[in-house]
């Protein structure tokens, strides 16, 4: 198996990890300390957005990445300063309200950096481990 499809499913796993993660906080927030509970699954939406794009994007730096995924998520986060009713009603929708989000925070900004600083460890020692061969599954 060549190193980028060892990689990119690296990728898909952490994808799959950090989203249930992510959810998990959403829906049961009884079983996180309150602090996750409450900020964990905008720290995880920003460990998602770094994994997807790195799972799209290999050859880039990663430092592009991870700013790209930073950008990403503060767009989306100031997007949701538009209340036009059509966006609204898009957000009130299970898979674009998780997307889009619903209000406004400048809490969620700090969490989206803290997300990017979650990811870059295991990007830089996932990719480190990978693509030396000396991962075993």
């Amino acid at each position: 198996m060549n190193n980028n499809l060892r990689i990119r499913l690296y990728y898909v796993l952490l994808l799959a990890v950090t989203m249930w993660a992510g959810l998990a906080t959403r829906h049961t927030p009884d079983l996180f300390p309150k602090f996750i509970s409450e900020y964990g699954g905008d720290i995880l939406y920003a460990t998602f957005a770094v994994f997807g794009l790195r799972f799209l994007w290999l050859k880039p730096a990663l430092w592009k990445i991870l700013l790209a995924g930073f950008i990403y998520c503060v767009l989306i986060e100031i997007q949701q300063c538009c209340q036009a009713p059509w966006l609204v009603q898009l957000r009130n929708t299970f898979p674009f309200g998780l997307i889009l989000g619903y209000g406004f925070l400048w809490s969620d900004i700090v969490c989206y950096a803290a997300g990017v600083l979650l990811a870059w460890p295991f990007c830089l020692v996932g990719e480190k481990i990978w693509k030396s061969g000396n991962a075993r599954v």
